[in-house]
C-alpha cells in the first residue's frame, strides 16, 4: 500500500485548540506570546508532529504533518531559511521514516517553498513532490462556473476580481475564467507579473483592470480570493452590495466578522473536495467528508501511482487529469458551504432577484 503525507501549519495561534484539548481563549489571550517564542525555538524532530493517520480504503495510507509555526510566522522574511529548513526536514522524516512516496503542501509550505519547486530541486528529496494547487484552481474554475449558473449572472457587464491574480492559483483562475466575464479586475503587488497577466487576459476579449488597491474589489459580482497573505484582508468597503465570494486562500482573507457586518455578502469556501464516507482524519475546522482540494489532490497523486513532481505553474492539461482522479476516486467538488456550514438555497435567489 502506498503512503503519502500532507504538511500543513497552525493558521493561527487559536488553531491549536484542534490540537490541544483545551479552551480556544487560551491560546488567543495568555498562552500567545510564550507559545509563538516556543515555535521559533523547537529544533529538528521536535519542529513538527504527525497529528492524523488515516486510510483510503486498501489504496493509501496517509499522514497529516502539522509544522508548528502559524501562517504569519512563515511569511517572515527574516527567518525565511529557518521556515524552509523545517520543512525540509517534515518531508524528509515522512520519506525516510514513514516510507511515504507522495509529499503534499498545504496553505503557506507551498509558498515558501516557491510553490513546491525548492523541495523538488534538494539532492537529499527523493518523494514526488505536490502543492495541490492544480486541483485547488480546478475547483475554484468549477466552484465559479456553479455560481453563475445559480445567480443566472449574464455575461453583459459582469465583473469578476481575483485577489492574489499573480500568484499559482490566482494567475490558472483568471487565465480560466476571463472569457466568462466582460471584466476582469486583478488585484496584486507586482506591477510587471500584474501587466503581463493583463496582456494575456485580454486575448479572451475581456476588458481587464489591474491595481494593488483592494478598493477596486467593490466593483466586481464575484470575488476569489487566492493570496498567501497570513490574516484576512478583505474589509467590508471592498465589497459590492450582494457580492459573492470565492474563498480560496489559507489562512482566510474574508474573516466571520465581515459576514456579520454585511450579511448581504455570500461567503463560499473555495476549492473543497468531497471525502468518501468511510475515510476519516482529523482536520481543522472543516466539516465531516470535506477537505481541501490540495489535500485532495495529493491523496489522488497517491492511489494514481503518480510518481511526478507537480510544482510551480499549473499546467491545464494536469487540471483536467486531476478532476478525472477526483470523480473516479471519489473526492469530487464538494456541496457548497460557508465558514463550514451548508448554504440555503434561498440565499442564491436573494442574490439573483436583487
Amino acid at each position: 500500500m502506498r503512503k503519502m503525507a500532507f504538511l500543513v501549519h497552525l493558521r493561527d495561534i487559536e488553531d491549536l485548540a484542534h490540537v490541544l484539548p483545551l479552551p480556544k481563549f487560551l491560546f488567543g489571550k495568555i498562552l500567545r506570546r510564550p507559545l509563538l517564542s516556543l515555535f521559533w525555538k523547537l529544533k529538528g524532530r521536535n519542529g513538527f508532529s504527525v497529528v492524523s493517520k488515516f486510510h483510503v480504503n486498501s489504496e493509501a495510507d496517509g499522514h497529516i504533518i502539522l509544522i508548528w509555526l502559524t501562517g504569519a510566522q512563515g511569511r517572515y522574511p527574516s527567518k525565511n531559511k529557518m521556515v524552509r529548513k523545517r520543512i525540509l526536514e517534515a518531508t524528509l522524516y515522512a520519506q525516510n521514516r514513514l516510507g511515504c512516496s507522495v509529499v503534499g503542501l498545504g496553505a503557506l509550505t507551498a509558498s515558501v517553498t516557491k510553490s513546491g519547486e525548492w523541495l523538488a530541486q534538494a539532492p537529499e528529496v527523493k518523494v514526488a513532490i505536490t502543492h495541490g494547487d492544480s486541483y485547488a484552481a480546478a475547483l475554484a474554475i468549477q466552484g465559479v462556473n456553479d455560481v453563475i449558473q445559480k445567480i443566472s449572472l449574464p455575461k453583459k457587464d459582469s465583473v469578476l476580481a481575483v485577489v492574489g491574480a499573480t500568484g499559482i492559483i490566482g494567475k490558472t483562475v483568471s487565465l480560466a475564467l476571463a472569457p466568462n466575464f466582460d471584466k476582469l479586475i486583478l488585484i496584486g503587488r507586482d506591477t510587471f507579473r500584474l501587466k503581463t497577466l493583463q496582456e494575456e487576459a485580454q486575448k479572451c476579449g475581456c476588458q481587464v483592470v489591474i491595481d494593488s488597491d483592494l478598493i477596486q474589489v467593490r466593483n466586481a459580482d464575484i470575488v476569489i480570493t487566492a493570496t498567501s497573505a497570513p490574516k484576512a484582508i478583505i474589509k467590508p468597503e471592498h465589497l459590492k452590495q450582494n457580492a459573492v465570494v470565492l474563498e480560496v486562500s489559507q489562512p482566510r482573507n474574508v474573516s466571520p466578522a465581515l459576514i456579520k457586518q454585511r450579511p448581504d455578502i455570500l461567503l463560499i469556501d473555495g476549492s473543497i473536495a468531497s471525502v468518501p464516507s468511510n475515510v476519516k482524519f482529523w482536520w481543522m475546522s472543516l466539516p465531516p467528508y470535506h477537505t481541501f482540494g490540495c489535500m485532495a489532490e495529493t491523496v489522488l497523486q497517491t492511489i494514481a501511482n503518480d510518481n511526478n513532481h507537480h510544482v510551480g505553474k499549473v499546467d491545464p492539461l494536469f487540471m483536467d487529469i486531476v478532476m478525472e482522479r477526483g470523480r473516479d476516486f471519489g473526492f469530487p467538488a464538494a456541496p457548497f458551504t460557508s465558514f463550514g456550514k451548508s448554504i440555503p438555497p434561498n440565499k442564491f435567489l436573494e442574490i439573483f432577484s436583487k
